[in-house]
């Protein structure tokens, strides 16, 4: 194996740089034409891992014609497609470079703006108590209640994150669930940037 540092975002401002890409000191979005190029090779490459999946796309019957086409598609198994881990992983590796590359002609440094998303990713699993099962309430700050006082159980209980999920596996958001802020995020990165 290699014991080279694994710094994907670096290895693309070296590709960019390499190719005479721009690459933005601070968070802003690019001109128009960059933004289309990025979609389209974003897109591109989730159309091949989908393909490597042994999936393909296809359009569903639409509710209304005032729907955009991407809220019309689904993925779902090609009955003539053939899974391929080559092609699988070539897709998710491609879609790490188009990504990482849309982040640096942004201006974005991936690594906080990933710490946010995996935070709200965390909180996405529902608390409940390890003694009955019950699903715990937000308390006040950061703490968790239990539904029918913090004296449950003698106080003897804790929290257990349990995942619910829909019944195409889909997890469900708990009610302590808090979105990515991403604003804040770029807000820090850009007075970073300007310091």
């Amino acid at each position: 194996m290699n014991d080279k540092p694994y710094r994907p975002q670096e290895d693309i401002v070296t590709l960019m740089t390499q190719f005479n890409q721009e690459i933005k000191a601070s968070p802003e979005l690019p001109d128009p034409e960059i933004r289309l190029l990025r979609a389209r090779l974003v897109f591109e490459e989730a159309l091949e891992f989908v393909k490597g999946c042994g999936c393909t796309v296809t359009r569903t019957a639409a509710a209304s014609g005032a729907e955009a086409l991407i809220d019309q598609l689904s993925v779902v198994l090609d009955p003539a497609g053939s899974p391929d881990l080559v092609e699988y992983v070539d897709g998710c590796v491609d879609q790490l470079v188009v990504t990482y590359g849309a982040l640096n002609a942004a201006g974005i440094k991936a690594q906080s703006a990933w710490d946010e998303v995996q935070r709200s990713n965390m909180s996405k699993a529902w608390p409940h108590c390890s003694v009955c099962d019950a699903v715990l309430e937000r308390g006040a700050g950061p703490a968790l209640a239990h539904p029918d006082d913090a004296n449950a159980h003698g106080g003897d209980w804790s929290a257990v994150l349990k995942l619910h999920k829909r019944a195409d596996g889909k997890v469900i958001k708990s009610p302590t669930y808090s979105p990515a802020d991403l604003k804040r995020v770029i807000e820090e990165q850009t007075r970073q940037a300007n310091a």
